[in-house]
């Protein structure tokens, strides 16, 4: 709509296309719920207020929503749709009716597999999508260059050339937060290259503080949602960042942010929520960013600041406020209808002013994709490996010391622990019954054959095995299990398969497929729900000590968060960002 559409619309002289009626407003401006009517005309909301007879003609739609809550749409401020293992479509389908309108969006982990052919995809489902998604351009890919095999590489010189493409919203979270403060120049180009452009760049700083950050943020980065304690949100909020608090299906920072939050008393303007991850079980049974606001008013939020944080809050960051993130007259009608701001039930979803959701139902027409050969096998390249390459050799006849994985329950933060295990035929044994399982990352992305290998404890897994082609970022093959054996059937079942997620136990192969990159499903949220219940049952089978298991095993391949991490180059220590043995040379 141009400007004289716009006022004409306004003044009643064109009527509109849907009039919601007796609504109950809240007004992310002035903090207060009043009562409203609000006139929407395409695309736009027109009026807001009472005294909407004027623009009411034989073709509105009125809606009388009795008392319901109108809010703004909801704004995710950063996730990886990767990890809800589904394409962005099916994305989609899935957020809608917990309502979400706009997503903010980094594909680090498509790219890092299937690269810029890869993101072509995203970009054109991004384009004939019914809700916004902003996507941001991958600046680490791979995330820490020299110590993984990734399947593609966007270099500075490329980061150049896309950044100032209008698919690309904003530089996604600079993950090389040591190339930052160390000042690299591959990393510098990266940054100068994004304000040149004009856009924002996105943050990823976990435990970073002190000198180091204050570097990283006097290079212009904008944001962070890696914050875990109040102390280091209270930190970065002074230094002028924009904090995302951080609440996924597997790393959930929001109740060690708020609980302090209330007391301090300090400006939460700018403060926004983040999902990172949802995994799809949680999106279909829990929800989205409604979800988390359910939990932040439960945890003693005020319900207006806990939506100002998903709607005004995101939309100032992200430079979009004059468009989203409230509703006034001119702003983009993106608006959800909730029964009440307590249990926050979404009656109505409209985005971009169509209806996208209304009686339970989906509203808007849902379309099969097809996708191109290349990103439904991603796994031709892997050779599968035998026993004895994914057992660790050593020359000691009795016993070595050897470093291990310590996995923490709902942190991406590994420990740095130690063990002592047994050597039989020049080979080290796992330790079982003291939880210390061989964990193994195989390269699937180049003919070179490349396997890390290690230990890790905190899993708890008995008698079986799994394996994923989930393993952040460059969603390598990782496997571990009780034996090597078992193992072996485990990656054997993912080549097969094209990638995925599998549980193995002595008697049953257990898959849930993943053929797109190897990291998502292309099939609807119901499936890919099913067939993650039928693979949790058998995980469970295998008495594991935490609760999402594969998350954690996908997180220990992410060798940009502390403290001890494995890819298919070996063992990673990431505060030093140096490879390491995994024996413990005496």
């Amino acid at each position: 709509m141009n400007t004289k559409e716009i006022v004409d619309c306004a003044m009643g002289r064109i009527k509109s296309d849907i009039v919601l009626l007796n609504g109950q407003l809240v007004n992310v401006y002035t903090k207060e719920i009043i009562e409203a009517d609000i006139a929407i005309s395409k695309d736009r909301i027109v009026h807001v207020g009472k005294n909407t007879n004027d623009l009411i003609g034989e073709n509105t739609r009125v809606i009388d929503i009795e008392e319901s809550i109108i809010c703004p749409g909801l704004i995710e401020s950063h996730v990886h749709i990767e990890s809800s293992m589904l394409t962005l479509s099916r994305f989609t389908e899935a957020i809608v009716p917990h309502g979400t309108t706009t997503a903010v969006i980094d594909p680090h982990e498509l790219a890092n597999v299937a690269g810029m052919e890869g993101l072509e995809i995203l970009v054109n489902e991004a384009r004939n999508s019914p809700i916004s998604y902003l996507i941001e351009l991958p600046s680490c890919v791979p995330s820490l260059p020299g110590f993984e095999t990734p399947g593609s590489t966007i270099d500075s010189e490329q980061v150049k050339q896309l950044i100032i493409r209008d698919e690309f919203f904003a530089l996604a979270e600079m993950m090389n937060y040591p190339g930052v403060f160390l000042g690299l120049e591959e990393v510098m180009t990266k940054i100068d290259a994004t304000k040149k452009a004009g856009k924002i760049i996105e943050g990823h700083a976990p435990l970073l503080k002190e000198k180091e950050l204050q570097a990283y943020v006097a290079a212009g980065i904008s944001s962070d949602h890696e914050a875990t304690t109040f102390e280091e949100v209270l930190e970065k909020l002074r230094l002028g960042m924009k904090l995302q608090v951080r609440e996924g299906s597997f790393a959930k920072d929001l109740g060690n942010i708020l609980q302090n939050l209330d007391e301090s008393k300090i400006d939460t303007r700018n403060i926004l929520i983040a999902s990172d991850d949802r995994n799809p079980i949680d999106l279909i049974e829990k929800g989205h960013l409604n979800y988390t606001y359910r939990k932040m008013v439960q945890l003693g939020m005020n319900p207006i600041e806990a939506i100002q944080m998903m709607t005004l809050n995101t939309a100032t960051h992200l430079g979009l406020e004059k468009e989203i993130g409230g509703i006034a007259p001119g702003k983009r009608a993106d608006i959800i209808v909730v029964n009440n701001l307590e249990e926050f039930n979404i009656k109505m979803v409209f985005a971009k002013g169509e209806v996208l959701f209304e009686n339970g139902k989906l509203a808007f027409p849902i379309q099969e994709k097809k996708f191109p050969d290349f990103i439904l096998d991603t796994l031709s390249k892997l050779e599968v490996p035998t026993i004895e390459k994914l057992m660790i050799k050593v020359n000691s006849q009795n016993y070595v010391n050897v470093r291990v994985i310590g996995v923490s329950e709902h942190s991406l933060i590994t420990e740095k622990l130690e063990a002592e295990l047994q050597v039989q035929d020049t080979f080290v044994i796992p330790d079982i019954e003291n939880d210390i399982l061989p964990v193994v990352v195989l390269n699937r992305h180049t003919k070179e054959e490349k396997i890390g290998k290690g230990f890790v404890k905190g899993l708890g897994l008995k008698h079986g095995a799994i394996a994923s082609t989930v393993a952040h970022d460059s969603h390598q093959l990782i496997c571990t299990g009780s034996n090597y054996e078992l193992m072996l059937k485990a990656i054997e079942a993912l080549k097969e398969s094209h990638g995925g997620l599998v549980v193995v136990t002595i008697d049953n192969i257990t898959i849930l497929p993943l053929k797109f990159a190897g990291i998502m499903s292309t099939g609807k949220i119901e499936d890919v729900v099913r067939l993650n219940k039928e693979l949790n049952n058998a995980l469970n089978t295998l008495n594991p000590a935490i609760s999402e298991s594969f998350m954690a095993l996908a997180f220990l391949a992410l060798p940009v968060i502390p403290h001890l991490k494995i890819t298919d180059h070996g063992l990673i220590d990431v505060d030093a960002f140096e490879k390491v043995n995994p024996i413990i040379e005496e």
